[in-house]
């Protein structure tokens, strides 16, 4: 019966996630300036999938007494109490703006997205893990199109001129870079017959050209708005993904040849060209000022310890000069943001919750390079050089990678 009614519920909630990532996907943003009708119907999907239970369990740490919790879990559990607690006191203490400090939390309980919904996903088995990896990737499509729609469908442009990221940066969110990597390792699957489906072998090739087409969109846009490590990224992941095909079936290695020898043909001028504009944006821009906004991080803390150890808590803000030296509640990178606002032992709380999470990323690369080697890409640029580690998008990312180790090894047991 419990068994019955845990499938049930993780059902439900890997249903009304596929729904929020549709929403996310066709009607908002990476980072909406305020909260509308689709953001409201976002976060009632949300709030479906997670129940209030869990979130309960979590916040108050009586979800560690669960009998045989997996470590990840039980490093992040404590993880998530201590940063959502500590930094608010803190943040409270030092008198932040109440909406500030919100705008904060959001963003800590998207990063721990996984504690909240791996559990109530088991139920769901496969299901849960084709219903969130369709709807991340189904996101990032519907993200690169209407970035490509704001472009005036501008295709020429790829190559020849930087584009512009446009005032909702869509393209910053990490399920457009997942789904240009994962849509061509389906196509690459579904050649090589690992992706089975229905329709046989033209029902196959067809969806594998359809991935692929589909594929090349988000590869493009990024390409034209000149996304240097995510391209980069791509690249090797893709690089990664054709050659275990080719040695696990061989057969795949001349179409895949061909269909790489045709793009060259038809859109070489476009690569090279996208190529030279990412060594030309890294010649004049370098690292964009991450440095200099480490160095007033580490200035910024230093100045007594109870900021050295705590941070100065969520609403905290900072003089960044990644942004002229304007006051702002954000850096560009994970590692500095925790640190203004958590301290020391904030940073190394998020270190245990990402420590935990690392052997299990090593783990599926291992196991299931197909999903493993769609996930690095966008999971390496958010929470190691991007601001994307504050998006819905990370968190579910995070999820469906531990979704699928673990189902991965329920299938590997029976």
């Amino acid at each position: 019966m419990r068994d019955g009614a845990d499938r049930v519920r993780g059902g439900v909630a890997a249903l009304a996630l596929a729904g929020a990532l549709a929403l996310y996907g066709a009607f908002s943003a990476p980072a909406p300036p305020s909260v509308r009708a689709a953001e409201a119907a976002i976060g009632a999907l949300l709030l479906i999938a997670v129940g209030w239970r869990r979130p309960l369990f979590v916040v108050t740490g009586h979800a560690l007494r669960g009998p045989s919790l997996p470590s990840w879990e039980a490093l992040a559990v404590p993880a998530l109490g201590w940063l959502l607690w500590v930094p608010l006191l803190r943040g409270a203490a030092l008198g932040w703006e109440t909406a500030d400090m919100l705008r904060d939390m959001v963003p800590l309980l998207y990063l721990f997205l996984p504690v909240l919904l791996v559990p109530v996903l088991r139920g769901a088995g496969g299901r849960a893990v084709v219903l969130l990896g369709g709807g991340l990737i189904l996101a990032g499509l519907l993200l690169a199109l209407r970035w490509w729609k704001q472009a005036q469908w501008g295709f020429g442009a790829v190559g020849v001129r930087a584009m512009p990221d446009g005032g909702a940066y869509f393209l910053n969110a990490p399920v457009v870079l997942f789904a240009a990597v994962a849509l061509p390792a389906l196509a690459l699957g579904l050649v090589a017959g690992g992706v089975t489906g229905r329709g046989g072998t033209a029902g196959r090739w067809s969806a594998a050209v359809a991935c692929a087409v589909a594929g090349a969109l988000c590869l493009a846009a990024l390409a034209g708005a000149v996304h240097r490590t995510a391209l980069g990224l791509a690249a090797l992941s893709g690089l990664v993904l054709a050659l275990w095909w080719g040695r696990r079936a061989p057969r795949t290695l001349l179409p895949v040849a061909a269909a790489g020898l045709c793009a060259l043909l038809a859109f070489g001028d476009p690569l090279s060209g996208a190529w030279e504009q990412v060594a030309e944006k890294t010649r004049l821009t370098g690292a964009n000022t991450r440095w200099e906004e480490a160095g007033a991080v580490l200035e910024h803390v230093a100045r007594s310890p109870w900021s050295l150890l705590f941070g100065d808590g969520w609403g905290a803000k900072l003089a960044n000069p990644a942004v002229g030296g304007w006051r702002v509640a954000y850096t560009h990178t994970l590692a500095t943001y925790v640190l203004v606002k958590g301290g020391v032992l904030g940073a190394l709380a998020l270190a245990a919750y990402l420590g935990g999470l690392a052997p299990l990323a090593l783990r599926l690369l291992r196991q299931n390079p197909p999903l493993g080697w769609s996930l690095l890409p966008p999971l390496l640029m958010a929470l190691g050089l991007h601001t994307s580690f504050k998006y819905l998008d990370t968190g579910l990312l995070l999820t469906l990678m531990v979704l699928g180790l673990e189902r991965r090894k329920r299938l590997v047991k029976s």
